[in-house]
């Protein structure tokens, strides 16, 4: 006999959830019984990651949604909690990477990482949070990144919003831990997705210098960052709030 998920008809959302981390971490928590609302503002890119969801037995609804428009992401919210009444988990996910040097990088490109990366989790927290509150639970987890800690040539802009999740969870976390809601980040390493495949055709020689540096010799899977985030959200995590849990083969241990 299978026991039930303690995710089973949890509402889970997801941004950026059409491709990469975000897909395989809707699959995930759908497999395990929960509503999950597929946030991207791709609208075929969600509806495919839907697609595959119930093509495995899971449930859900695709919202087109652009983290970096406050009128877009409250009206995600409205359309999730009118629909199911609640809110369990967020996953702030979406993101976008420019790979520019300091001098080199345009003032639009800041302020587009800046607006989707660190903009969109504040205002995705910002709806989210009432939500839970009335609810006195729930958890959200923010996937940051390893450039928060230490970054390369040609990521001041994504280090640099990466660096500001860190700091906005542990805040956030203090903000929210009376109502019992736990934020909490999770830092991945280098991952296969799409963002990863293309840098590296782009520059061949990064990917053996990059393996070198990793102690596991290999990049992480999307499914292996979904999984950490899993654990965040779960009651196995109840106590933990205001951390970052980092899944990255050991990159940052080495300092």
């Amino acid at each position: 006999m299978k026991l039930m998920s303690q995710f089973q008809d949890r509402v889970v959302v997801i941004t950026g959830a059409g491709a990469g981390i975000g897909r395989a971490t809707s699959l995930l928590f759908a497999g395990d019984g929960a509503i999950v609302a597929v946030l991207d503002r791709d609208p075929h890119a969600a509806t495919e990651t839907l697609r595959l969801m119930e093509e495995a037995g899971g449930k859900g609804i695709v919202v087109e949604t652009d983290v970096a428009s406050g009128a877009s992401v409250s009206n995600a919210i409205k359309v999730i909690t009118n629909r199911f009444g609640r809110i369990d988990v967020l996953v702030a996910n979406a993101a976008i990477q420019i790979i520019r040097a300091v001098d080199e990088m345009t003032e639009t490109e800041w302020d587009d990482q800046m607006r989707v990366n660190l903009g969109g989790t504040f205002l995705c927290c910002h709806e989210v949070v009432p939500v839970m509150r009335r609810q006195k639970s729930g958890s959200i987890i923010i996937v940051s990144s390893g450039h928060a800690f230490q970054s390369y040539n040609g990521y001041p802009g994504y280090a640099a919003t990466k660096g500001g999740q860190l700091a906005f969870m542990r805040a956030a976390a203090l903000d929210c831990a009376p109502d019992d809601i736990r934020v909490n980040c999770i830092i991945p390493g280098a991952t296969e997705t799409r963002l990863i495949r293309e840098h590296f055709e782009n520059n061949p020689s990064e990917k053996d210098r990059l393996l070198e540096k990793i102690p596991l010799r290999r990049l992480a899977t999307p499914d292996e960052i979904a999984r950490g985030i899993r654990m965040l959200a779960s009651d196995d995590a109840s106590y933990i709030t205001g951390t970052a849990l980092v899944v990255d083969g050991g990159l940052l241990a080495q300092g």
